[in-house]
């Protein structure tokens, strides 16, 4: 496959008034954003979290699947679009990474019981649609179906699950039907839709946030405006990165700047203006959680703290404190949790309690990957939000469940420790990507899956499922960004780069000084998708010469050790912010991150040729000072 075509697209680049065109008015108002704003990645499993390794990883379908080519605009002006093309081309000049696939998530729905919309359809590119569809009446029990139970799986021991989600140890997958979203999100059209949060609106530095009405929660009391502020400040209070635009610097200054104005409607302040994409994509996310009369006594504690200390130990308290038996505003509320299963039972007076035609949800707890196979292969469970599959165990599905993918704006890539030789030269990280041939590193990582899309542009941006990077965040200057050889191993580059290095090849390998160039690339075992992924860069890379080595740990030896103490010289990491769309996520994971900063051992300044001389005048940099720029850039 050649440079120019795109997996999921006809192989044409969509300009971005094209886009615009397609989707129309609705769609071009929506904006961007992603899910999971409040942290690079958002964790819904053990430690094990990423693509191979656990259930919430990537994968692909039965039949060989390829993703749903959508036509989406990028609501970006020219200032916002210089910086993302600016960062972009830094990312691809310098490599702080190398970014190798993209990655689609299986979802699975059973359909001999269950009415539920088709693989390919719109309703499905919803992450965790095991939420959403049920909400929208779009997972409903068919006519004479003898199942009156919705059955889903959960990683921790049900009774041991509890529902604080500042406490974090054990945050029961139930919470899905048992709170509500802020707001709804779909990662194909990139489209929000109100929920908890109705509508909104940004001001300057005022975001108004509306609350629906009609909602309560399950102890009977109104859904309110305090609710929904309280959820904010605790958030905030316990280091969320909106944070950083309503009290950067003083804590002290988050009760008088997030406020309930009136019983439905909240106000923020921020202390500057800010990207509205980006604003939004932190709050989507959330679930309304803070019940006033749960919660309302850590508020008040935080709010009125006069000393850091007693800051300390207001949210001390409330990130020890757990919640067994939550009241809950969704549309199940929480009967009961034993050692195997916990069940949920239909809230009437939620307000698209008449969208469900079934009267209890129930997670079984499965906390491995091959448990939950097994459970969808022999019907025991009637879906998975997400959950990698390998093709052997596709095949054992039955005809009723479906398997549908869904983007997640991240994938595998290779990460490099600056304080280590011979990886610390811009050279040798330029000559291991054009070495690499990224379709095969796709191909053979996927597993049969057709999950895995190799990067065509090693740049932070994502979008290769639907030919958004080269048709519009980078509609305009796509030929001053180098592929390094997305399908092909360019030897010749890499062999030039190299030399120029002070490296000679002798013997069939590259060396400097009597030494041979080695590459040691680490990463967590029981990831399988990314050790295959690994194991075929390694081939290439041996093949050309150069010393390499897969050198797999235990998973949480290699998270827990080798990669937070930056004990590596390459490394297996996302290379994108988890589930986020808009750029600004992608580069400050790459530039401002605690890995970036701590793991990878990432200068604070790089040489690089300028693409854009409105947003920099000169070839050094500082990245995070564009990522900064970026987030107060208007929309």
């Amino acid at each position: 496959m050649s440079d120019n075509q795109r997996h999921g697209t006809d192989g044409r680049s969509v300009s971005r008034r094209r886009m615009m065109q397609l989707l129309g008015a609705t769609g071009a108002a929506a904006g961007l954003a992603g899910c999971g704003g409040q942290s690079a990645v958002e964790t819904d499993t053990p430690a094990d979290d990423g693509d191979g390794g656990d259930g919430d990883g990537d994968g692909g379908g039965a039949d060989d699947e390829t993703p749903t080519p959508t036509a989406t605009p990028v609501q970006v002006d020219s200032e916002s679009l210089a910086t993302i093309q600016e960062l972009a081309y830094v990312t691809n000049q310098t490599l702080p990474v190398l970014p190798l696939q993209e990655k689609l998530a299986q979802s699975f729905q059973t359909t001999d019981d269950w009415s539920v919309p088709s693989k390919d359809s719109d309703a499905v590119q919803t992450y965790w649609p095991t939420e959403w569809l049920p909400r929208s009446g779009e997972w409903t029990a068919k006519d004479g179906s003898d199942d009156d139970r919705l059955t889903f799986a959960q990683w921790a021991v049900p009774q041991d699950s509890q529902y604080n989600p500042w406490n974090g140890k054990n945050f029961g997958e139930a919470r899905r039907m048992l709170f509500d979203r802020f707001m709804q999100y779909n990662l194909a059209t990139q489209e929000y839709s109100g929920y908890v949060v109705s509508d909104h609106s940004l001001d300057g530095t005022t975001l108004t946030l509306n609350v629906r009405e009609g909602q309560t929660w399950h102890n009977g009391d109104a859904v309110t405006a305090t609710d929904v502020a309280n959820q904010i400040k605790l958030d905030i209070y316990n280091g969320g990165s909106l944070g950083e635009f309503v009290a950067p610097e003083d804590d002290g200054m988050i009760s008088e700047r997030v406020t309930a104005v009136d019983e439905t409607t909240v106000e923020m302040e921020l202390v500057e203006e800010v990207n509205g994409d980006i604003l939004l994509a932190y709050l989507q996310p959330k679930y309304l959680v803070a019940h006033e009369g749960s919660y309302g006594e850590f508020v008040t504690a935080l709010d009125e703290a006069e000393s850091e200390d007693e800051r300390s130990q207001a949210l001390a308290d409330l990130t020890e404190d757990t919640t067994p038996e939550p009241v809950g505003c969704g549309p199940f509320q929480f009967e009961d949790a034993d050692t195997r299963r916990t069940l949920l039972t239909k809230y009437d007076d939620h307000p698209d309690a008449d969208n469900i035609n079934y009267p209890e949800v129930e997670y079984l707890y499965k906390p491995e990957n091959q448990g939950r196979w097994n459970s969808l292969i022999n019907e025991e469970t009637d879906g998975s939000a997400t959950l990698f599959m390998p093709s052997n165990k596709l095949n054992q599905l039955p005809d009723s469940v479906q398997v549908s993918l869904i983007p997640r704006h991240w994938g595998l890539g290779l990460v490099f420790n600056f304080d280590e030789e011979p990886v610390d030269d811009p050279r040798v990280r330029k000559a291991i990507a054009h070495v690499v041939n990224r379709e095969a590193v796709a191909k053979n990582s996927g597993a049969g899956t057709n999950s895995k899309i190799a990067v065509s542009y090693p740049s932070g941006l994502t979008g290769e499922f639907n030919g958004q990077i080269e048709g519009a965040w980078l509609e305009g200057v796509v030929d001053e960004f180098e592929t390094y050889g997305r399908g092909e191993a360019q030897t010749d580059e890499a062999a030039a780069l190299l030399e120029d290095a002070g490296y000679e090849k002798s013997g069939g390998t590259w060396q400097k000084d009597g030494e041979p160039l080695t590459i040691p690339i680490a990463g967590p075992s029981g990831f399988s998708d990314w050790v295959a992924g690994a194991e075929t860069v390694v081939s290439q890379l041996k093949e050309f010469g150069i010393e390499a080595q897969a050198e797999m740990k235990d998973t949480s030896t290699y998270w827990g050790q080798d990669y937070s103490n930056g004990d590596f010289v390459v490394g297996l990491q996302g290379w994108a912010s988890y589930d986020q769309s808009h750029p600004f996520f992608h580069f400050q994971w790459l530039f401002d991150s605690w890995d970036a900063q701590n793991a990878w051992n990432l200068p604070s300044e790089f040489e690089s040729s300028v693409l854009h001389d409105q947003v920099r005048d000169g070839e050094t940099v500082v990245p995070s000072d564009l990522v900064a720029a970026l987030s107060t850039a208007s929309e």
